[in-house]
């Protein structure tokens, strides 16, 4: 049976250089990783990135052993600062540019909020059909960049987001229908509190109606509100209610054959959650 190499966002370990990361994450027995450009001393989405020190960067994850399997480039598209968006949109057109210099061909983003603080946030305003019809607009600018650069754009369904459920990521995949878009799955998102009963339903949903799209997939856990609280929180691989052999099972199925990337979670959870990974592969 296949398995999936299994990986991080390089944010999670926390080094003096890149290299130093790097060296860390194949320590864990790691082999692929989500890089986040703050990993490499860099903004998250910088202004400039010349192909010197792109090279350098890829060249550096490859030599301790390391695929990229995508590069992190999310900020909030419907961002109600438009300035800000304009800037953040002009720095995502040079990122995608620079992917093939790194050996990368997937960018992250997400389908943003109208909260003007957090692009996590959920927002009133986010169910609007405005907020769709500036989502499609924004998508298509985006993805037009990603064409242009020979790489794909992998947008994150998330409860928070205006694509906020399975159907919603299907619909803008149909909206915009192109071969450069693509889905970061991770099922975590897909769960509401009143969801979380119909664990089997709501994955084997969520990966008929996205599975073709899948261009990354993620590993983090889901748990129930806190007290006082309305959404799920999430965890650490193995931390929560996530079904992992059917989400892996259904996965597989799907003919997904790239990374699985780790996140929210601290470098102390790194090997309980790959070996809980691990054992759910198998």
């Amino acid at each position: 049976m296949s398995t999936f190499a299994l990986g991080i966002m390089t944010r999670h370990v926390e080094r003096d250089s890149l290299a130093e990361v790097a060296a860390a994450i194949a320590g864990y027995g790691l082999t692929a990783v989500q890089l986040t450009l703050e990993s490499a001393g860099l903004e998250p989405i910088p202004v400039r990135l010349d192909r010197p020190t792109v090279q350098r960067i890829g060249a550096t994850l490859r030599d301790a052993g390391l695929t990229i399997a995508a590069v992190s480039g999310t900020f909030n598209v419907l961002d109600p600062d438009r300035a800000r968006r304009r800037d953040y949109l002009d720095r995502f057109a040079r990122l995608c540019d620079a992917l093939p210099w790194l050996g990368a061909s997937v960018v992250t983003t997400c389908t943003g909020t109208r909260d003007p603080h957090s692009m996590w946030a959920p927002h009133p305003a986010n169910g609007e059909p405005a907020a769709w019809d500036e989502l499609v607009e924004q998508t298509g600018t985006m993805v037009r960049m990603a064409a242009r650069a020979g790489v794909t754009m992998a947008f994150e369904p998330e409860t928070a987001n205006v694509a906020s459920s399975p159907a919603k990521a299907q619909r803008l995949l149909e909206t915009i229908n192109s071969p450069h878009l693509g889905i970061t799955l991770d099922p975590a998102n897909f769960f509401r509190p009143a969801d979380l009963p119909r664990m089997s339903a709501v994955l084997q949903d969520g990966l008929r109606r996205l599975g073709p799209a899948i261009a990354l997939a993620h590993a983090k856990d889901v748990l129930p509100p806190g007290p006082g609280e309305h959404h799920c929180r999430y965890a650490a691989a193995g931390r929560g209610r996530l079904d992992y052999p059917l989400y892996l099972r259904l996965l597989r199925e799907t003919g997904y054959r790239g990374a699985l990337i780790m996140h929210s979670l601290d470098e102390a959870d790194i090997p309980a959650a790959a070996a809980h990974l691990r054992r759910a592969m198998a």
